[in-house]
């Protein structure tokens, strides 16, 4: 099968537009009914997520607008890619997806450096000692910012597991 240039442009247009959709209910719907996605600025925990939600979405405005203005649809449609070369992408985004899928049931540290290694794998890094202790060593680094110096608690999972830095 064969997908042109303009169909992927398309395709991450639409991803991008669920990303800003799924942001904008959530904040209208789980993020209320929890209280936290009223007040002003400062104490509204939902601020964050529109604002990066809003400039995604222009971000995307601006893309789609300036393909129709430049309109050489031509180029794009020339260029033509095979499943095959599509498999890597898609196996980032199931990985993400299983990531975020058991980073609840698992926690952070359970879960964070095999994902960090299957991607470092997926993207041409001969799995070996070195790569899994560079995993490990990215997700801690991670989980030490996160957790000292921006005081953001990483889901323990259900063994609750949690470092006391």
């Amino acid at each position: 099968m064969i997908i042109r240039k303009r169909h992927i442009n398309w395709l991450i247009v639409l991803f991008f537009v669920a990303i800003v959709a799924v942001v904008f209910q959530q904040i209208h719907t789980s993020m209320s009914e929890q209280g936290i996605a009223t007040g002003g600025p400062y104490d509204n925990a939902a601020a964050y997520p529109r604002y990066i939600a809003i400039l995604i979405g222009l971000l995307v405005a601006f893309q789609v607008f300036s393909r129709f203005v430049n309109s050489d649809e031509a180029g794009d449609s020339s260029t033509e890619y095979s499943i095959s070369e599509l498999t890597r992408p898609m196996f980032l985004l199931l990985i993400f997806g299983i990531y975020l899928g058991l980073l609840g049931v698992l926690g952070y540290h359970l879960t964070t450096a095999p994902m960090i290694l299957a991607i470092m794998v997926l993207c041409g890094v001969h799995p070996s000692i070195y790569a899994a202790i560079n995993a490990l060593l990215i997700a801690f680094v991670l989980a030490y910012a996160f957790e000292v110096f921006l005081k953001v608690v990483l889901p323990g999972g259900i063994f609750s597991l949690n470092i006391p830095w």
